[in-house]
């Protein structure tokens, strides 16, 4: 027998005999304005090599009239490399990171997509976008902005004739908590260490946020 647990809004939850709560699997709670969103984006060209430190790869913002705030949940990365190395090399280093003040331009501008296309609205992170080099603009990045940061994948020497290369690496962010946007805000992939002169590489990305 299910004993019911009862709250301002109805029954919330239920707990068998032996107090075990019961989980059913539902439609999230949609707010009116806001819900559940994700974009994917892929660089159209190899990434220039020798990209310097603090490069803008990849830049998503919130409306700067917005009034509600997006919290990203989930960011997936995907590196693989084109051009090896002559012989072995440091490797570059990618970041996440937050910012303000101003919306990056160029590039590749994505569309974000609703899970629930009836539910909710339209999502207030408007500006969306990414390259194979630098986007323009100059963010302002707080010393706080840093939310993780992983490296370049790199191959020394050169890859023998007939062979493939399957050297791709994969980062899959799953935050503590999540990221949080105001207005204004916006989280951006950027290169935090410089890349090798020499070698060359691709990426791809889905990111997955909701807002209220």
């Amino acid at each position: 027998m299910a004993v019911p647990i009862v709250g301002n809004a109805g029954v919330v939850a239920d707990v068998d005999e032996a107090r075990n709560v019961q989980v059913f699997e539902a439609i999230p709670g949609y707010p009116a304005a806001g819900g559940f969103y994700s974009v994917a984006g892929h660089t159209t060209a190899v990434v220039a090599a020798a990209l310097a430190a603090d490069v803008l790869l990849m830049s998503a913002r919130m409306a700067t009239g917005s009034s509600r705030k997006a919290y990203i949940t989930k960011f997936r990365l995907h590196l693989w490399p084109v051009t090896a190395n002559a012989a072995a090399v440091d490797q570059g280093i990618l970041g996440l990171r937050r910012f303000t003040a101003v919306t990056p331009t160029g590039g590749n501008a994505r569309t974000a997509q609703r899970y629930g296309p009836s539910k909710g609205s339209a999502t207030d992170i408007t500006d969306i976008r990414d390259l194979n080099a630098a986007l323009t603009g100059a963010p302002t990045f707080g010393a706080d902005g840093i939310v993780t940061q992983v490296p370049v994948p790199v191959i020394g020497g050169a890859i023998a004739a007939g062979t493939y290369n399957a050297a791709a690496l994969e980062y899959v962010f799953d935050f503590p908590a999540p990221i949080e946007l105001a207005a204004g805000d916006g989280i951006a992939l950027r290169t935090i260490k410089a890349c090798p002169a020499t070698c060359t590489w691709g990426y791809s990305y889905v990111m997955h946020w909701f807002e209220r």
